[in-house]
């Protein structure tokens, strides 16, 4: 089974209804193919949603990251994190967090914004065309 953990980009996608993306990794996960994680650092930077604050909508998307399984970050997420910001293979934060948590954990990175992550040689990113 593929362990893949799914960037912030793909859930803010499908809670706007923008694209399909997390709808077809759900439906895989669903079947048993893949198995979807994500780590404290997505959950901060989708619950930022000034639009949460409502009561309703806050507690729907609760329910949403129901569908994952969670990761911690480690001590040794933090020290890998900290090497791809020193050595400019990240440039922010919680990228470096989330490609280190991908990197050590064996999680392919599924996420629209490569780009982000590119200089993160260890790095395995989850073909969404092809697959998704």
């Amino acid at each position: 089974m593929i362990k893949v953990f799914v960037d912030t980009d793909i859930i803010i996608d499908f809670s706007k209804e923008k694209n399909e993306i997390l709808r077809k990794l759900l439906e895989k996960q669903r079947q048993g193919s893949l198995e979807l994680f994500v780590n404290p650092v997505v959950v901060a930077e989708f619950f930022t949603d000034r639009k949460l604050k409502a009561k309703i909508p806050f507690e729907q998307a609760k329910l949403l990251f129901r569908a994952f399984s969670f990761v911690d970050i480690t001590k040794e997420a933090g020290l890998l994190a900290a090497v791809y910001l020193r050595e400019e293979h990240a440039n922010f934060l919680g990228d470096a967090l989330i490609g280190a948590t991908c990197v050590l954990d064996g999680l392919h990175l599924a996420t629209r914004n490569k780009r982000h992550y590119q200089r993160i040689t260890d790095l395995v990113f989850y073909p969404l065309r092809a697959r998704s």
